[in-house]
């Protein structure tokens, strides 16, 4: 055999290896999995190559819209992921996908205002005293609006309205916190306990820590009306790779 037919014959090989229905139908799932996890309006998955009979894939790459996690909405996620170990692929099709762990996680995260007030309001309503109409607005320079807080003093029940000024910064690579918040209370002399309860009931504003991927974000950059988080490095795009899409 020439050196030209063994090498036509190789590439033969690594096609149909690529192209055989099973491996087409792990990965469908895995991307099920995720589809249904996070329900988003647009999903695109590029993987560099199949996963071996262990669920370890070399590259992925995942770019998903409109996502809600714990009940937050996130206008997009991207996460690039090198040496991504899951549990094993025929465990997919029954809806058991866990990433065990992975060599480099790259991820970056724009959240909108509107839906951080959703969520702030989300959060707390119906548990006693809550936040309601909510409304922030981002800017680079921090986060700055007002809210109505009610809560349930000793003497007499309050609704009070709050204005917020304050910075945002990532905790523990997984939360989205105030930072160095400043609170006045319009019209009223409330007691300090109040507006520290208040600030309490919606900290933190994001929380991640049972995102079914291991990550850890670092930065967060504000614009006018949106957050944006990410790791140290963000991620690229995995141009040359198997594609799979989904929308709603």
């Amino acid at each position: 055999m020439t050196r030209s037919q063994k090498i036509l014959m190789s590439a033969m090989i690594i096609v149909l290896s690529l192209s055989s229905p099973g491996f087409a139908d792990e990965v469908q799932d895995l991307l099920d999995y995720y589809v249904k996890k996070f329900t988003p309006e647009n999903a695109l998955l590029v993987i560099s190559g199949k996963p071996d009979s262990t669920g370890m894939f070399n590259d992925i790459y995942m770019d998903l819209q409109g996502v809600v996690i714990e009940n937050l909405r996130m206008d997009r996620l991207t996460f690039r992921m090198k040496g991504v170990q899951f549990n094993e692929p025929s465990e997919w099709a029954k809806g058991k996908v866990e990433c065990k762990d992975a060599i480099q996680v790259n991820v970056l995260s724009t959240l909108l205002e509107e839906d951080i007030n959703r969520a702030i309001e989300a959060k707390t309503f119906g548990k006693g005293d809550h936040w309601h109409d909510v409304s922030m607005a981002i800017t680079p320079a921090g986060l700055k609006g007002k809210g109505y807080y009610k809560a349930e003093a000793m003497i007499m029940n309050l609704d009070v309205l709050l204005e917020i000024t304050s910075g945002l910064k990532i905790v523990k690579g997984k939360e989205l916190w105030l930072n160095n918040p400043v609170v006045k209370a319009n019209k009223l002399d409330v007691p300090d306990y109040i507006t520290k309860k208040a600030l309490t009931r919606i900290q933190p504003l994001v929380d991640l820590r049972k995102f079914p991927l291991p990550m850890s974000l670092h930065t967060v950059n504000l614009k006018n009306g949106s957050a944006v988080l990410s790791t140290r490095v963000l991620p690229k795009a995995l141009n040359k790779g198997i594609k799979y899409s989904y929308k709603k």
